[in-house]
């Protein structure tokens, strides 16, 4: 481990667990993984020792992992939202077969719940065999990484039997962001309770541009309004960094949250 700026420690070389999953703690202090994190061959015969360990396991101050990330056969996890709930980008600066990220018989994933994944900078994903794994048909890959054609999703819980329910819907008022992708318009989310959200890197206001530091949802047709309203505002929504088509916005109170007006 080597110590980074302010409030950063970078870890590294790469890391890797496997066998036994309370060596994920040594991970604990980590803001950057430099190199890659891989997680695997972590035993069923000890499933429900390893659902209570990880559910009281958590890494928030991960953020970045320079390489890829591998999960195999690791019994017991059943979402990443608690384990990498401010994972956010995943550079791809040495890949596995071509491959950033990497979901391979995980038996007991239900969603992959990386709620604040915005980039995935180099690389495509791998998810496989994973018998349980829902959510994936409602998550927008190109909002994290564009071009989806490399990606490789196959042999996983079938869609039909998943019944994937985004924020709101069950109430008719769906909170999330809704896109097209894959030529099927749905709204966006990670789990039942995480939109998918889309970050944007900066907004203009009379004229100078400015950066944005916080994340964009966009309002259903029955959510209430903002508190605040500024007609004058632009925002270049940049998933991944990459420009898309300006949309006017309403701002919330705090100044950093968002959402359309459609």
């Amino acid at each position: 481990m080597m110590a980074g700026g302010a409030g950063e420690l970078v870890c590294s070389p790469s890391i890797d667990i496997r066998n036994d999953i309370s060596e994920l703690r040594r991970l604990e202090n980590c803001t950057v993984v430099e190199g890659y994190l891989q997680i695997l061959l972590i035993s069923d015969k000890t499933s429900t020792l390893n659902q209570e360990l990880l559910r009281s396991l958590s890494l928030p101050k991960l953020t970045v992992i320079t390489d890829y990330l591998l999960l195999f056969r690791v019994a017991g996890l059943d979402s990443l939202s608690t384990l990498f709930p401010n994972l956010s980008v995943i550079r791809g600066r040495n890949l596995f077969y071509n491959y950033a990220l990497v979901i391979f018989e995980m038996t007991s994933l239900k969603d992959i719940g990386l709620y604040n994944l915005r980039n995935v900078t180099r690389g495509a994903i791998r998810i496989e065999k994973n018998p349980e794994l829902c959510y994936l048909d409602s998550v927008d890959w190109s909002l994290v990484m564009g071009a989806d054609g490399n990606n490789f999703i196959t042999g996983n819980k079938q869609s039909k039997e998943c019944g994937d329910v985004c924020p709101g819907m069950m109430e008719d008022k769906p909170l999330c962001v809704r896109t097209q992708f894959k030529e099927k318009s749905d709204y966006r989310c990670w789990t039942s309770n995480q939109c998918q959200k889309v970050f944007c890197s900066e907004y203009k206001h009379n004229g100078d541009r400015r950066p944005w530091r916080g994340s964009l949802t966009v309002e259903g047709p029955s959510a209430p309004r903002p508190v605040l309203h500024h007609p004058d505002w632009l925002a270049r929504a940049s998933p991944a960094g990459r420009e898309a088509h300006p949309r006017r916005l309403s701002l919330v109170s705090d100044g950093r949250a968002a959402r359309w007006i459609q």
